[in-house]
């Protein structure tokens, strides 16, 4: 057993050891490195980035509803395929896609896509939206303002299409039609009546020989402009003019002149230019210079003006007609002159195959304001890809920019043409806010 003298001779011992190591350092005489205090800031770093980098994963992978969501988003569902507009904070249901994007402000205008699982709590609201409004808009870049056809196939049906390509190419030549107990000329961009006396002179003197006028619906025929009526040329005759032995209603050849270059006189005393076509008419009517004009020299004619207005049709083609080929099918085709809508005559070859009915291309439409003759009648109408054409009454620049267009994608056409569609529902903001079917 220790005694005291040995306790506290151990202390001693142990307290000199402890002094001893505090004064001589590490062995060998090395001197231990404090630890880096960089290494903890680095690594608090690499953490932090970590963590966040699975925080976006994770808020990719199980997206939900950014901020700024209550108002003005279109939210689409993607496992269900459910539209909803946001109205402060309530979600409301949405029948197609044209009636959510008229309800957002085009400023304003953005997609959310989530999934359903994470719209569960949010409140909902009643179904809103026009019924039978297009459910897929063309983009700009598909609209095809231009270059429509309808072309006449089997007894007076058409088939109209709306391609990136015409159907049909236009034509200088004209076609005899007929509507009803009315029958026209068609050539270029006119439509001319022919009287219903002496109709099948009338057609010979114009150039034009036919055993019977293709039949064509009414809404064909008036997409082309009215011209005057080819008729026999009957005019007022017999009254002397001036001192000279020449009457009124006379036809005169000046000598030394081209043999076709002929003049009327008129009424009032004035030479009127006479094509070949007026003269050919001019010889069905009851005029003294039937049989052949009568020469005059220059200076028995010196006294008289020069009417401003050509004897009859200021719009008659000078030298007549040239029947379309039996193997070609007449075809209103849209076209443009500037910014004005003009529809002219064109041909397509009766070999290729034409559906009646409307045919639009996939993914394409048109973006058109509907002419009836003067500004106050003009309509906004959108058409879609299955060609349903959407009046857009009273639209503005903002309607338009909400749908996704620019004022300049807006083309123009005949309302006519609009009139061959399908008709949809209106389109305005108003309809789009109702309750859906109400």
């Amino acid at each position: 057993m220790a005694t005291k003298g040995d306790l506290i001779q151990a202390q001693s011992f142990s307290q000199r050891r402890l002094l001893t190591a505090f004064v001589s350092g590490a062995p060998g005489g090395k001197e231990l490195e404090p630890a880096k205090p960089m290494r903890a800031v680095i690594a608090a770093i690499a953490i932090s980035v970590a963590l966040i980098g699975v925080g976006v994963f994770w808020g990719l992978v199980q997206p939900g509803l950014p901020q700024g969501w209550e108002n003005g988003r279109l939210v689409l569902a993607k496992d269900t395929g459910a539209r909803y507009v946001t109205v402060d904070g309530t979600l409301h249901p949405v029948v197609n896609t044209a009636s959510g994007r008229l309800l957002i402000p085009s400023s304003s205008f953005a997609v959310i896509s989530t999934s359903q699982d994470q719209l569960d709590d949010v409140p909902l609201g009643s179904t809103l939206g026009i019924v039978g409004a297009p459910d897929s808009l063309p983009a700009p870049s598909a609209l095809v303002n231009d270059g429509w056809t309808s072309c006449v196939v089997g007894e007076s049906a058409l088939s109209t299409r709306i391609a990136v390509t015409p159907a049909a190419a236009a034509t200088d030549d004209a076609v005899v039609v007929s509507t009803g107990d009315k029958v026209f000329v068609v050539a270029g961009n006119v439509r001319f009546p022919v009287t219903g006396d002496h109709g099948d002179a009338v057609l010979r003197a114009v150039g034009i020989t036919t055993s019977a006028p293709q039949p064509v619906p009414a809404s064909w025929i008036n997409l082309f402009d009215q011209g005057t009526t080819l008729a026999p040329l009957n005019v007022s005759h017999g009254t002397p003019v001036g001192d000279s032995k020449l009457v009124t209603g006379e036809v005169v050849h000046i000598a030394e002149t081209a043999d076709d270059e002929r003049f009327l006189i008129t009424d009032d005393g004035q030479l009127a230019a006479l094509s070949p076509l007026a003269w050919q008419l001019y010889q069905l009517g009851n005029g003294p210079s039937v049989h052949a004009p009568t020469e005059v020299s220059a200076a028995q004619v010196s006294g008289l003006q020069t009417a401003t207005a050509p004897a009859g049709g200021a719009d008659w083609p000078s030298d007549g007609f040239t029947a379309l080929g039996s193997d070609q099918r007449p075809c209103a085709l849209l076209t443009h002159t500037g910014s004005a809508s003009q529809t002219v005559l064109a041909a397509q070859a009766t070999s290729v195959e034409a559906e009646a009915g409307v045919q639009v291309t996939a993914g394409i439409g048109a973006l058109v304001q509907a002419e009836a003759g003067d500004d106050s009648s003009r309509m906004l109408t959108l058409v879609d890809s299955t060609g349903t054409a959407f009046a857009l009454p009273g639209a503005t620049e903002e309607t338009v920019a909400r749908l996704g267009y620019a004022t300049d994608d807006i083309g123009s056409a005949d309302a006519g043409w609009t009139a061959l569609l399908a008709t949809g529902p209106a389109l305005t903001t108003d309809a789009a806010g109702k309750t859906a079917g109400g």
